[in-house]
């Protein structure tokens, strides 16, 4: 793993953090409405569970390299879109946004799942390893956000064309410089008998279903996962309703979750070395469950709503990467590609449920605050569960 590869993945994080400002921000500045605000999440999200599992499949059986071009310039061709169009009915906005979105989440889910490959093939400092990408990710989360906020008021349109340069720059990259890099870690599959096989996905899926530890990290996941999306697809309304406050307000929410996930990766960087993971895993959860709960209860405050979320982040940061070593850990080579990606799958099936949900519910207030209680619930009983199951000493590959 090099500098240089974690330099381009921060460029693509930073852009993708952007475009998770713009799309709520923008909806809702257009449409006024938490409804449609909920069907672009939910729009935003729905593609994205159905090609995950062939991105898995596509990089076990191909490599990274031609995927990762490939994919920078369908985000760089849905940001045009969004650019040179005028749209005025709030359906064909929500839509618009909701499918360009997609687009963008797509390509995050590929760079995220490339990445785990490269650490499971390549890196002799897997935890470590894990723990940079974690930390590029909510780096990328701190800056897109603040970009967004500083710029906003220039026109969404103008904003939209610093995502354009960044994928364009990481697509070049890859083109133009693949051939000095090695070969294994971005260009081809691994060589070895059982990666040059086709990989079919029915094995990575029997091998997850197959495996408990594996089915509650999935359950944790779809927890953490549905309390994000109900903050990320009501939070501009809550913000514009209970706070009276502009909904570019929204945009400290991001920020102050991606300082909480850098500040997160050290934390567990630091206690990676004095505590074991049932330990780590235990004071995750913890500082997941009780501010999310009081995040719940004070909703009119826009400095708890923030801070409680934020401090949410770096639980999330533990179990995450704790969830996703294992992952590595566990999980065939071979398959670990197409696995993750079923994985991913799973965890994130709720999000466009998410939308769904308040969007039928037309905005209803008080069935946010319900629906954040279950998600925290499900959070609880999950992370329990894989403390009951977490083997201590896990025999790495």
């Amino acid at each position: 793993m090099t500098t240089r590869l974690f330099s381009l993945l921060f460029l693509v994080l930073t852009a993708d953090g952007l475009m998770v400002f713009l799309t709520p921000v923008v909806v809702y500045m257009l449409t006024g409405s938490l409804a449609y605000s909920g069907l672009s999440y939910a729009i935003w999200w729905l593609p994205r569970l159905i090609l995950i599992p062939l991105i898995g499949k596509y990089i076990d059986n191909t490599g990274v390299r031609r995927l990762s071009i490939i994919s920078d310039c369908i985000k760089v061709s849905g940001c045009l879109l969004l650019i040179f169009s005028n749209f005025t009915d709030p359906l064909t906005i929500a839509i618009a946004f909701g499918v360009v979105g997609s687009l963008i989440s797509i390509g995050n889910s590929q760079t995220m799942i490339a990445y785990e490959k490269l650490i499971a093939m390549l890196s002799t400092q897997r935890e470590h390893h894990v723990n940079l990408m974690a930390r590029m990710d909510f780096l990328g989360m701190i800056i897109g956000p603040i970009v967004g906020m500083l710029l906003i008021d220039y026109g969404y349109k103008n904003l939209l064309l610093i995502p354009c340069v960044f994928y364009l720059l990481n697509a070049w990259y890859f083109f133009r410089t693949a051939d000095q890099l090695n070969t294994v870690q971005i260009g081809e599959p691994s060589t070895t008998t059982l990666e040059q096989k086709p990989i079919n996905r029915f094995i990575a899926l029997r091998f997850i279903m197959s495996t408990p530890v594996i089915l509650t990290i999935i359950g944790l996941a779809i927890g953490n996962n549905m309390f994000d999306g109900l903050v990320e697809s009501s939070g501009t309304a809550l913000i514009d309703k209970n706070m009276q406050l502009p909904v570019k307000y929204f945009g400290l929410i991001d920020v102050a979750a991606g300082v909480c996930g850098v500040v997160g990766t050290y934390i567990y960087g630091a206690m990676l070395t004095k505590l074991s993971r049932r330990l780590l895993l235990s004071f995750g959860l913890m500082m997941i469950v009780i501010p999310s709960l009081l995040l719940i209860f004070h909703t009119s405050s826009l400095t708890i709503f923030v801070l409680c979320y934020a401090v949410t982040i770096i639980g999330k940061v533990i179990t995450g990467n704790i969830n996703r070593i294992i992952r590595i850990e566990i999980i065939p080579t071979s398959i670990l590609a197409s696995a993750s990606s079923l994985v991913v799958l799973f965890c994130q099936s709720i999000l466009p449920v998410v939308g769904f949900t308040l969007f039928l519910l037309a905005g209803n207030k008080g069935a946010v605050h319900y629906l954040m209680l279950c998600a925290v619930l499900i959070s609880v009983v999950s992370g329990l569960l894989l403390l009951v199951l977490f083997k201590p000493k896990t025999t790495a590959r």
